[in-house]
């Protein structure tokens, strides 16, 4: 239980990392953090080609195989996030269909998604995915509300709840 707390802190402090070096959408327009690093594998293919085509389940697993060709080079997971992050910005910030906070935003979850995947263990036989889902107030609370009447923690009923979903009729 405590390497798993000591993962989501490591987790949240990364992300948490990212989003300052993003920046206020509202005080300046987007710029990418310089985050490339320099001892990245000069084999690891471009992201440009890891998401061209690809729909978000491929995508997905195309980056998983990415993060294990990283992972095999040696690369700490530290630098496989800022060469991952790096990469990904231009692609975000040469979108023109996007304002500068979805541009934000788009960053700060694909942050979240290769950070979870750079500090899981390459040999776990059964790895937790986080699922980040925005609720409003209003269903957080009815969330909060259940899972306190179960006893539960907000995590806990909410994997019960899908849990349940998924195997009833």
């Amino acid at each position: 239980m405590t390497t798993r707390l000591a993962l989501h802190v490591i987790l949240v402090s990364i992300a948490a990392l990212v989003a300052a070096s993003i920046g206020s959408v509202d005080a300046a327009t987007f710029n990418c953090p310089d985050a490339t690093a320099s001892d990245a594998p000069r084999t690891a293919p471009a992201l440009r080609a890891l998401y061209s085509g690809a729909t978000d389940i491929t995508a997905s697993d195309r980056l998983g195989e990415l993060m294990t060709d990283l992972r095999n080079s040696g690369m700490k997971p530290a630098l496989i996030v800022d060469h991952l992050i790096g990469a990904y910005c231009p692609l975000v910030a040469a979108d023109s269909t996007l304002s500068d906070k979805q541009k934000a935003d788009r960053l700060r979850q694909f942050a979240r998604q290769v950070t979870g995947l750079a500090y899981v263990p390459s040999d776990a036989d059964e790895v937790e995915v986080l699922v980040t889902v925005p609720l409003t107030p209003t269903l957080l609370g009815q969330v909060d509300q259940a899972a306190g009447r179960a006893g539960l923690s907000r995590e806990a009923w909410l994997e019960q709840a899908i849990k349940r979903q998924l195997t009833g009729p």
